[in-house]
């Protein structure tokens, strides 16, 4: 089993789980692809390869022509910018023999888009943030109807860039008249949950793990907590059922005086989902095995509560003194 990380990043961890799930799997590899040549999942990965930035035109070819030359068996994307391009190439993939972890393109153009998020939600009766256009806050200002403070994002936004807290009408104006494509959203107050959540492409829930966010850095938690699943699990069965998600994705919440208000749908693995894994979750495992068109069977449930997650820093050193790439960083 050959399996290939995109756009891999920091994600040694994950890469170290997949590694773990393929322990039985004899000539088994956990290879790992980035356009960045000092990415530490490089470092870690049995192989490693540089592809062109996913803004290139050549990058789903060049991605394709890897894994066929690799004989890459599951492709796991990991970044949003990257995810509609493989969504709409999966069956390109498929006709070598590749699957790529990955929802439809409708299910990733609704994870993508904050507003089309908004929409599915409230359209589905779960419980969601506010969320405005800039032209409906515009004229709701004009009519001094619109409840401080507020938050800006970018509608395609991701990793908690672009973010912009107002807290009067003065800075709203200000800042919605400086950007283009945003939406605004109420201000939530309570914890963050984010909800892991793996599925079998077909409108069925394999797996659920909540974790609170106790702390976030760069757009990415960095301690976390798991906690009971009971205040979530209706809603994600519905989502599930609507969205038909293949493989993991993450949803994020507030547990706010109203109960659960959902606010976010990243279809990929989440940057803490090291935490769920910890605690049981074996999503590579389910991965792993409905690539291979084997039955799974719903680990609802089956988690450790009350797991805590702290992150720190490590680093792996690597000498690249007579090495191209070192010549090429080492120039002032």
């Amino acid at each position: 089993m050959n399996i290939l990380l995109t756009s891999a990043g920091r994600r040694v961890s994950l890469l170290r789980a997949f590694r773990r799930a393929v322990e039985n799997l004899k000539g088994s590899k956990i290879m790992a692809a980035d356009c960045d040549p000092t990415a530490p999942t490089l470092i870690e990965a049995d192989e490693s390869f540089i592809l062109p930035r996913i803004s290139s035109d050549k990058y789903i070819e060049e991605l394709i022509n890897l894994c066929e030359r690799k004989k890459i068996d599951l492709v796991i994307p990991l970044i949003d910018p990257e995810l509609p391009l493989l969504a709409g190439s999966k069956g390109i993939f498929c006709k070598i023999g590749c699957t790529v972890a990955i929802s439809s393109p409708e299910t990733v153009n609704i994870g993508n888009d904050k507003l089309a998020t908004w929409k599915f939600f409230t359209s589905n009766n779960i419980p969601a943030v506010q969320t405005f256009t800039k032209e409906e806050v515009q004229a709701k200002l004009k009519r001094h109807e619109l409840s401080l403070p507020v938050i800006i994002k970018p509608r395609c936004g991701s990793s908690s860039q672009g973010i912009i807290k107002c807290d009067t009408k003065d800075q709203l104006s200000f800042y919605i008249s400086m950007e283009e494509d945003v939406i605004i959203q109420e201000m939530l107050l309570g914890p963050e949950v984010t909800l892991d959540i793996m599925g079998d492409g077909q409108g069925g829930l394999l797996a659920l793990v909540p974790r609170k966010r106790l702390k976030i850095r760069g757009g990415e938690v960095e301690r976390g907590i798991t906690v009971d699943d009971g205040l979530f699990y209706d809603y994600v069965v519905k989502i599930v059922q609507k969205l038909k998600p293949f493989g993991a994705i993450n949803i994020q919440c507030f547990i706010t005086r109203r109960g659960p208000v959902f606010t976010e749908i990243n279809p990929r693995f989440g940057g803490g989902y090291p935490l769920s894994d910890a605690a049981g979750a074996q999503f590579p495992e389910m991965l792993i095995a409905l690539s291979r068109g084997e039955k799974v069977k719903p680990r609802i449930g089956q988690y450790k509560r009350g797991l805590l997650m702290t992150r720190f820093d490590e680093a792996f050193f690597i000498s690249l003194e007579n090495d191209p790439l070192g010549n090429s960083l080492m120039k002032l």
